[in-house]
């Protein structure tokens, strides 16, 4: 049922007395600081004034970076990391068609992002089914005049989400005049890997004399993709990949060809229709290359418009109306179906209706049944003959391609805003209303377990032709997931001086903030009954109302010693009263030296996924290991590939049966709870700011994060270890007696003899998962900066900035175990602790230089899962050094731009420089979806 709460009026009416503006921000001279709003409080001072750190990138450093995305610059910087692309998101993912990041790998759910100081509508498919996050695409690059990153939590500012930091967005404000900025970049050697994107703007009127400014912004961008098959023709995969577990066959051929193949006594046989072409001259089956249509980026097109229109009301009143809107369509590359959907007839799949409440399977793709006419076997003289027995066939539906087959994602996103600012006596006020919206629909098809079975089992489909579309629609009907979330929100605050103190004014702002939340998000009704072979779905509609009240003062406690305090009460309708506190302390000895510390608390709302009144959500948890089964698979599995005489189907066949079990695909199903709390959090910062002379200065921030109560379920890895303990029905295992023993077969083979076995364990079936607060994470580490500018006399104006972050420790709670895990940083599961990013630049003339060096740290492939990875995986002593750390490469990127010709600025770039190929790793191994290829772009823009 709908939720059909209401405002709360008292609530409103204080939001209405107080009114809020967005900010505005200028930067420090040295000779005067000049006060303005930064982010992170509601009271003007200016950066090095703030007791926590900020990250400041300005036009001019986001035009050095060479990106032409939201994505792309903000992962300059050293804490952020990319948490989902559009442009290499997999099909798979709930929220294709998306960008978004993170701050201290803490997910992009507890990173706050706003745009000119207020949120904005989330994505309308929330990842992973669970997390309402901002959308980066939404965001036209070339309209950010500024951005501000606060690496401390501000849930005491901003209330929910702002627990590991908050990124802020600043569009430009006025503008006049036109411009044009057209750029293209394209992968050195491969040209498939190219993005286009032209930008305009337009803007007149003078504040001052008119009265107004307007201007209106519009960007178009578009990405190439790529398969597979693309990358390996033009060489671009390594050797070194093909030796990594698992994937000694990567590349090979499918047997899931237009002709086809049978499966007769454990051996792939070639049908008798197969061309002579087709034919492997090795183990003579037929063979089909797939890798055309393999791989998991995608052909995206993104456009987005952004106006301002600036204004006065009477003599006082500053306004602001602001319409940004975007949309995109991600189109992903997909290939032909195959019978069994690419799978065994001896796997089982099992799934869940939704709307009945029940697991569906386990299910068995069908063998062609005694008397289809594609049911043949070999007599002893090796005659084909009509089979005595169900077969399996394994054959490419060459009719379900041609654009039948194919998964696409559209998305459109917009935000209406009116803000207004002025002062009334000794004191500012500022205000702001609006509206915003997100929507997104994803399509694509999937296997029908009645249509799909009934057209084969009755031999309706024909194979080899063209068969009527109603039959192809029934087997593989579309389904969709769509989605919807709406954000009405006003809030406002008052700030000024409100009494003196001996060593200077304290300042104050209070507040108030209401948001209006509506999500809605379902799966189409073929998905949520279960009608679809191993598809997970989800419903939710439902919607919640937020009330917050905020204060905040800035003491002067000595003449170098300031305090600040702020402390926000936020309400929801479905959590109780929650209170964010925040401490700072900022101590100045001598001029030019700053220490400062903060502690304070944080919190994340309750989502309306994780609580409202859906059904819940069905899903999968991708690459488990299973750990009762993974390490006898991979016994068996080395036994095939170091055996002599192995064939490449037969190797092939081998390692699908080893990542069944060692990168499972575990099928969950997951339900809402109204009962849950927020998540909360404590933080503290402290640091040191050092400028000994005029143009250089370096930072040093430490931070310790500490997050409990954490919404969600209990990861695949943590409950596996806890097995033997979980409540029945919790965990389902499901008999897997008929692909085991196809797997021992293909063993003996090779190893007569060979008694290594599953012991009758059966394979991962169903995790009954509910959402809980049970998680907990603490994490730490040291964020520096240094900057040194000046002259070199004859030559030019020369800058250097140092950005990196130390990340010392991160560590998540084993509920199994009861304790906290190991660390995280310098393992596979988070990778490196160091990164840093040097950037010198330099001005000679009309030219700007700049390199941008990036130096990650190296890591091992253990993991909390696997703690000893190489060893468990008995990679052969020859690769152990190779497997032993990830070493990542040292990468220089260069920008240059000129500005010789009137109002012209033409722009080159050139990513990875050095053409530097991506690190071994023995585990993950090579990544087609993070190229690192070297780069050229080049961009050139006019202006009227």
């Amino acid at each position: 049922m709908k939720s059909t709460r209401n405002l709360n009026k008292s609530a409103i009416a204080a939001a209405v007395a107080v009114a809020f503006a967005a900010p505005a921000f200028a930067q420090e001279s040295a000779e005067k600081i000049q006060r303005v709003e930064i982010t992170g409080s509601s009271i003007k001072q200016s950066a090095r004034e703030a007791a926590g750190a900020v990250t400041t990138l300005t036009r001019a450093d986001i035009e050095r970076t060479g990106q032409t995305s939201a994505l792309g610059v903000l992962t300059q910087i050293a804490a952020i990391d990319a948490n989902i692309n559009s442009a290499t998101a997999s099909s798979g993912s709930f929220a294709t068609g998306s960008s978004g990041i993170e701050l201290r790998n803490l997910g992009k759910v507890s990173t706050l992002i706003l745009v000119n100081g207020q949120r904005i509508a989330p994505y309308g498919l929330a990842d992973g089914a669970q997390e309402n996050f901002t959308n980066l695409d939404a965001i036209a690059a070339d309209s950010i005049e500024r951005i501000e990153v606060l690496k401390d939590g501000a849930s005491a500012i901003y209330g929910s989400d702002a627990i590991a930091g908050v990124v802020n967005l600043i569009l430009r404000k006025d503008f006049v005049g036109a411009r044009v900025k057209a750029n293209v970049s394209q992968a050195d050697h491969f040209r498939d890997q190219r993005t286009r994107s032209v930008s305009g703007i337009f803007g007149f009127g003078d504040l001052d004399q008119d009265g107004f400014n307007t201007y209106l912004a519009v960007e178009g961008r578009k990405s190439d993709g790529w398969s597979t098959g693309d990358l390996r023709d033009n060489g671009l995969i390594p050797a070194w990949h093909r030796l990594t577990p698992g994937r000694s066959t990567w590349d090979a051929k499918s047997t899931f060809s237009p002709a086809g193949n049978y499966l007769l006594g454990g051996k792939v046989v070639a049908s008798p229709n197969c061309p002579a072409d087709a034919i492997d001259p090795v183990d003579k089956a037929c063979k089909w290359d797939q890798y055309y249509g393999a791989g998991q980026t995608t052909d995206n097109k993104r456009w987005a418009i952004t106006s301002n229109t600036h204004f006065r009301i009477g003599s006082s009143i500053d306004a602001n109306f602001e319409i940004t809107a975007a949309g995109a369509t991600t189109d992903y590359i997909v290939a032909p179906f195959a019978t069994s959907n690419g799978s065994s007839t001896t796997s089982s799949n099992v799934w869940y209706n939704a709307i009945g409440a029940k697991q569906v399977g386990p299910y068995f793709y069908p063998k062609l049944p005694v008397g289809h006419p594609m049911n043949l076997m070999q007599n002893a003289a090796g005659q084909w003959v009509p089979g005595t027995a169900p077969v399996e066939y394994r054959a490419r539906l060459m009719d379900t391609g041609d654009g039948f087959n194919f998964n696409k994602t559209d998305s459109e996103q917009s935000r209406f805003m009116l803000r207004l600012a002025g002062s009334l006596g000794d004191y500012d006020w500022k205000s702001a209303v609006g509206y915003s919206t997100s929507e997104a629909t994803k399509a694509t098809r999937a296997v029908s377990a009645v249509g799909y079975t009934d057209a084969i089992v009755k031999g309706t489909y024909k194979f080899g032709q063209q068969n009527d579309p109603a039959l192809l629609e029934s087997m593989f009907p579309v389904r969709t997931t769509a989605g919807k979330s709406k954000n009405y929100f006003m809030n406002g605050t008052i700030s000024g001086e409100a009494f003196q103190l001996p060593a200077g004014p304290v300042g104050f702002a209070i507040g108030a903030d209401i948001r209006r939340e509506n999500y809605e998000m379902a799966s189409s009704d073929n998905v949520l009954r279960g009608d679809l072979v191993g598809i997970a779905g989800l419903q939710v509609d439902d919607a919640q109302t937020q009330y917050s009240l905020f204060g905040e003062a800035n003491a002067p406690l000595l003449k170098n010693l300031e305090m600040n305090l702020a402390v926000r009460a936020d309400k929801s309708s479905n959590f109780d009263a929650h209170i964010s506190p925040k401490l700072g302390l900022k101590f100045t000895p001598v001029d030019g030296l700053i220490f400062r510390a903060t502690a304070s608390g944080g919190f994340r709302a309750p989502n309306i996924v994780e609580t409202g009144n859906g059904l819940g959500r069905s899903s999968f948890a991708n690459n488990t290991i299973d750990p009762r089964r993974c390490p006898i698979a991979t016994t068996l599995n080395n036994l095939v590939q170091n055996a002599a005489g192995a064939t490449t189907a037969d190797k092939q066949r081998a390692n699908t049966f080893r990542n069944s079990d060692c990168l499972a695909g575990v099928p969950t199903f997951v339900t809402a709870n109204p009962d849950l709390k927020p998540e909360t959090s404590k933080t503290f910062t402290a640091g040191v700011f050092w400028e000994p002379i005029k143009g250089t200065w370096v930072s040093l921030d430490y931070y310790n994060i500490e997050r409990k109560d954490e919404i969600g379920t209990r990861s695949p890895a943590d409950v596996l270890r806890d097995e033997a303990n979980l409540p029945a029905g919790q965990l389902t295992r499901v008999n897997n007696t008929a692909a085991d023993n196809e797997f021992l077969a293909l063993v003996q083979k090779y190893v007569p003899g060979n008694a290594v076995n599953f012991g009758g364990v059966g394979a991962l079936g169903l995790l009954l998962n509910p959402y809980v607060n049970s998680g907990k994470t603490k994490t730490s580490g040291f964020d520096f900066a240094v900057e040194n500018r000046g002259k070199i006399p004859n030559v030019g104006d020369y800058s250097i900035k140092v950005d990196g972050e130390y990340r010392k420790n991160y560590q998540t709670f084993d509920v199994g175990a009861g304790k906290y895990g190991p660390n995280y940083f310098g393992t596979y599961d988070l990778g490196s602790k160091l990164i840093v990013y040097v950037r010198p630049n330099l001005k000679v003339g009309a030219f700007d230089h700049g390199l941008t060096v990036r130096f990650l740290s190296s890591y091992t492939n253990s993991s909390e899962d696997s703690p000893n990875y190489c060893v468990e995986q008995k990679v052969a002593a020859e690769n152990m050094a190779a497997c032993d750390k990830v070493k990542p490469p040292k990468i220089v990127d260069y920008n240059v731009s000129y500005r010789g010709f009137k109002n012209v600025v033409l722009s080159g770039y050139i990513n990875n420089l050095f053409d530097k190929d991506q690190s071994v790793k023995w585990r993950g191994g090579w990544s087609q979806t993070s190229l690192g290829l070297r780069t050229f772009g080049a961009s050139a823009s006019y202006q009227f």
